[in-house]
């Protein structure tokens, strides 16, 4: 009961945080007060990716066989499904919510407990995916600043404290025995790495490719996530580029 309670806590506390976050001017433009600090982060994250990140993730395309890899990601997505669940329902999209249902019980049933997307081999709907930051924006909390995360990378507040919502909210982690949760974070790491060998391409020409790495990153997180909540602008050529002079 206390853990459940400290983490209520922690949940409270990042909202009231958020609730006095500033917000962009308009749904195009970019709120970053904090650049010259995000940089350091953003060369910092670089770094990280140049002599760590990349040369594991192309060493791990190379070793691990293609079957293996698709299983790994299997499982972190079908891991994933619960929280997105839990933020369905809290966003009042009843619809996200039997459909995940539906293939989170398909997959842990019929795919070995999600190695086999067995859902999607049946023809299902592809899964909805969502988070606390989105339940956030539905709400209506601003957006807030532009963040450079140390590890994770580009963020806005608001999906900063999601993510901090989503970790101690997260049903898998809450219910599922204290030996299986000590596998569920290699797995998501494992899983990570996987994603950077399989985008290498798109990676590497955001962060050695661009004239300013920090603003193309920047950039593409902000179309892309906003797109995805569904307040980027009404038209797309409005949307800044990147890569533009």
């Amino acid at each position: 009961m206390k853990i459940y309670s400290f983490r209520a806590l922690i949940s409270i506390a990042a909202l009231a945080v958020l609730s006095a976050c500033s917000s962009p001017s308009s749904k195009t433009a970019i709120h970053d007060p904090d650049e010259a600090e995000n940089r350091k982060v953003h060369n910092f994250n670089k770094a990280l990716d140049t002599h760590l990140v990349a040369p594991v993730a192309r060493g791990y395309g190379k070793t691990v066989p293609f079957e293996a890899d698709r299983a790994i990601s299997n499982v972190a997505a079908n891991l994933a499904i619960p929280g997105e669940i839990v933020n369905s329902f809290l966003q009042f999209n009843f619809e996200d919510v039997a459909t995940n249902t539906i293939r989170f019980a398909t997959n842990t049933i019929f795919g070995l407990g999600g190695i086999f997307d067995a859902a999607t081999a049946l023809g299902m709907e592809e899964d909805v995916e969502t988070d606390f930051g989105e339940t956030l924006a539905v709400y209506g909390f601003p957006e807030g600043r532009y963040l450079e995360v140390p590890v994770y990378g580009p963020r806005t507040e608001r999906e900063t404290y999601g993510l901090v919502v989503d970790f101690f909210l997260d049903p898998v982690g809450n219910f599922l025995p204290s030996e299986a949760r000590q596998v569920t974070f290699p797995l998501y790491v494992v899983d990570k790495v996987g994603d950077r060998n399989e985008y290498d391409d798109a990676i590497n020409g955001i962060l050695y490719e661009s004239e300013d790495s920090y603003v193309a990153a920047r950039s593409l997180y902000l179309q892309n996530r906003r797109f995805n909540i569904g307040s980027s602008a009404d038209n797309l050529e409005d949307l800044e580029d990147p890569y533009a002079d």
